[in-house]
């Protein structure tokens, strides 16, 4: 049975362990440096432990009958000029042997439902431009592309999109 439990400070390295984990999809984004030096436990620890500590945003840890396998994470946009009934899908990382499986779709049918029912009528997210898999998978389940893009401020200038789904 899959469940969300809202992410705790002592999650913190689970969180950092699946995120490591799920980061090995971007090997033919990012360059070898980068994540060498990035998508390491230690780092991705101490930025969880950060979060959580701050209250930012609220992350969910998706769970597979008691064990965790992903989580998703959801705030407000990041953006200045955002609706004020808009939120912001920042992070859905699933474990790689997870993925392909439904759970990223049921996890999110849900986020859908709890969003609506708290108001909010758009949610946005930004995806990396070279991660087909992402994309195809957004583009499913009814997110759009809204001509926004940005470069990130890494090595090999890698751009993202930004996607938004009505939840009328």
């Amino acid at each position: 049975m899959i469940d969300l439990r809202q992410a705790q400070t002592n999650d913190a390295a689970e969180l950092a362990r699946i995120q490591v984990n799920s980061w090995l999809a971007f090997s033919h984004i990012f360059s070898p440096e980068y994540m060498e030096k990035h998508n390491t436990f230690e780092r991705r620890f101490f930025y969880w432990m950060g979060l959580l500590e701050r209250n930012v945003d609220r992350t969910y840890l998706i769970e597979l009958d008691g064990m965790p396998i992903g989580y998703v994470t959801i705030g407000f946009p990041r953006e200045e000029n955002a609706a004020p009934d808009t939120l912001e899908l920042t992070a859905l990382y699933l474990k790689e042997n997870y993925i392909g499986q439904g759970y990223g779709a049921y996890v999110m049918r849900r986020l859908f439902t709890s969003v609506k029912a708290a108001g909010y009528q758009r949610l946005t997210l930004w995806v990396l431009k070279k991660n087909r898999r992402a994309l195809r998978f957004y583009q499913h389940l009814g997110f759009v592309f809204d001509g926004v893009e940005m470069t990130l401020p890494v090595p090999g200038a890698i751009l993202q999109t930004r996607m938004s789904k009505g939840l009328s």
